[in-house]
Formats: C-alpha cells, structure tokens, sequence
C-alpha cells in the first residue's frame, strides 16, 4: 500500500520511506513523504515508478 502524507503521521501504522523498496513517485516529492506498507500475506514488493492515471494531473 503506498500513501503521500505526512511524514510523522503514517509511519505510527507501520509504513516506511517508499525508497526503501525501491519505489519512487513519476513527480516531484519529498523521499520522507511517498510511504509504502507491506500488507501481511503479500508478494515481493517490486521496484519501481509510481504512475497516475492523467486525470490526477501530475
């Protein structure tokens, strides 16, 4: 599961810096904001860039 939030909020729920699984956002955002969890029962966690159907606009 990923998340752009606030970087002391969401890491009380278990989430990481993205970039520690080699995840990354397709724009500009702070490393401490793009958050990743890994959900019990899941499969490797891949690599990679995250992108946004153009509706979202970044």
């Amino acid at each position: 599961m990923l998340v752009l939030g606030h970087p002391e909020y969401y890491p009380r729920f278990g989430f990481v810096r993205a970039s520690a699984y080699g995840i990354r956002p397709g724009f500009d955002a702070p490393d401490e904001a793009m958050m990743a969890l890994v959900l019990k029962g899941s499969a490797c966690v891949a690599p990679g860039v995250i992108r946004y159907p153009a509706a979202f606009g970044v």
